[in-house]
């Protein structure tokens, strides 16, 4: 007979808590430390995994199979579509066997061609060498956890601000770099989120979080000084509010946007006059949700509300807000979901009919006036039905770039040619062969998991009580006996 074991039981200790006149206990409260040096807690849990080691030990060879089959998917020696950035290419870069990646950039060797669609790094011999500012597998070494979130050159490229978690806990520390002799640049910035963003080249603008980890302060910090004099811009006190902090494409203004589940407004800050502070952009109307971007003497506003709830456009000069030009309008049937702004072009992610599509709208000079924008180009795709996102470009080229892939086409980037409608494939995301699909997935899978349904349905709710690890949920459909996959 197979041993069984019965699930630890967690103790009950009463904790009552009392909000808006609201009366309730926990008697599970103490299991939350964010410490993580309760011993009580942290003996619990590990009965809870000896438990979930106990209960998952017949299916060890076959989750070591999965995870093969995983890994074995993934190409590992891998870059990034590399992103033209003044005078660098910059990417990513996957290394075998490596768990980690690469930031990398490559000198351009002709800067002052007009970077085009069919543009390629060069790579061979006499292409100059390649780079890398900050190598995650070195630095994770050091941790039983990290991850970076956020990585930004300077507006000269001569320094790197990245963000690391090394806890898990998304409480995120800064560090500066010289991006060449690659040597700290100042004292590290502690207790920050992951918005982070260069003010020029000598100031960073950064968000810090309350007791209960909401995005709530705004700070302007200037190299090369301590952190505890760093000035704080704005403090969002009402807590149904977090902020957000992005750079313009045009890297002449920040945004820091302060938004609710329903109401969103934005302050801008001029980064060539940072003693100036904030700036109202978009007051703050409940009900509203406005996202702003800058090109020349103009901000563009995508506003959305209960009436206008498909968003619509707006421009407004930089020195007078208060004068709005609608570019397009509200429509019932397209929605707006983001913009894209260049020196010359506007792109528009937009929905129509449940369908993706992106237009691209020739802009006057910069300093002529903005009127309503009509037509516009679309950009073709081959496939009927697909999924396309936006990702960085450079502001001042001609050239889109975004994400696409469909039922039959992998994910992938692509260039496009704002003026000549030219789509160049720039990275197509590979899949290696594996050992478990070499045998054709037929329908009775779907029956395989039909009839596990009821023991589907008992797990699903013994996993919410007792936190046993949810990949017990796949591995009881996938290795049903008689399942060709």
């Amino acid at each position: 007979m197979a041993e069984s074991r019965s699930p630890p039981v967690a103790k009950k200790v009463e904790h009552v808590m009392e909000m808006f006149g609201d009366v309730r206990v926990d008697n599970y409260y103490w299991l939350r430390d964010d410490s993580r040096t309760n011993p009580d807690m942290l003996s619990y849990l590990r009965e809870e995994n000896h438990y979930t080691d106990f209960v998952m030990s017949g299916t060890k060879q076959f989750e070591n199979q999965l995870f093969a089959e995983i890994r074995g998917r993934i190409k590992e020696d891998d870059i990034s579509a590399p992103l033209r950035k003044g005078p660098y290419y910059y990417y990513e870069k996957n290394l075998q066997g490596k768990e980690y990646i690469q930031h990398c950039r490559r000198l351009i060797t002709d800067n002052k061609a007009e970077p085009s669609v069919y543009d390629t790094m060069p790579t061979g011999p006499d292409a100059p060498p390649e780079h890398v500012i900050l190598d995650e597998n070195t630095k994770a070494q050091e941790h039983d956890y990290y991850r970076i979130g956020a990585f930004k050159a300077s507006p000269d490229h001569k320094l790197v601000a990245y963000a690391e978690d090394t806890k898990g806990d998304e409480i995120y520390t800064v560090n500066v770099i010289d991006s060449e002799a690659l040597k700290p640049v100042g004292q590290q910035l502690k207790g920050l989120t992951s918005y982070l963003e260069w003010a020029g080249n000598d100031a960073l603008l950064y968000i810090t979080m309350d007791e209960i980890l909401r995005p709530d302060k705004v700070w302007l910090h200037k190299l090369g000084t301590e952190q505890s004099s760093d000035v704080c811009l704005y403090h969002e006190k009402d807590d149904m509010f977090s902020l957000e902090l992005h750079a313009s494409v045009s890297h002449k203004y920040l945004f820091v946007a302060s938004e609710s589940k329903t109401t969103r407004f934005v302050f801008s800050l001029d980064v060539s006059k940072t003693q100036d502070g904030l700036r109202v952009l978009t007051p703050r109307v409940d009900g509203i949700d406005s996202s702003v971007s800058h090109r020349g003497n103009h901000f563009f506003i995508q506003r959305r509300s209960t009436e206008f709830y498909n968003s619509e456009l707006i421009a407004c000069p930089v020195d007078d807000t208060s004068k709005t030009t609608v570019l397009l309008p509200h429509r019932e049937s397209v929605k707006i979901q983001e913009i894209q702004l260049f020196r010359d072009h506007l792109a528009v992610f937009e929905r129509e009919n449940g369908l993706q599509k992106i237009t691209v709208h020739r802009l006057p000079a910069e300093g002529q006036p903005l009127e309503g924008l009509q037509g516009g180009r679309n950009v073709s795709f081959v496939d009927p039905v697909y999924s396309v996102d936006s990702t960085e470009s450079v502001f001042s080229s001609r050239v889109l770039r975004f994400k696409y892939c469909s039922m039959k086409t992998p994910p992938s980037v692509y260039d496009y040619d704002m003026d000549s409608g030219t789509s160049v494939v720039k990275k197509i995301d590979t899949k290696e062969s594996g050992s478990l699909h070499q045998t054709e997935l037929k329908f009775q899978c779907l029956l395989c998991i039909t009839k596990n349904l009821q023991s589907l349905m008992d797990l699903i709710h013994y996993s919410f009580m007792d936190m046993v690890h949810m990949r017990f949920l796949w591995i009881l459909i996938s290795r049903h006996q008689g399942c060709p996959c």
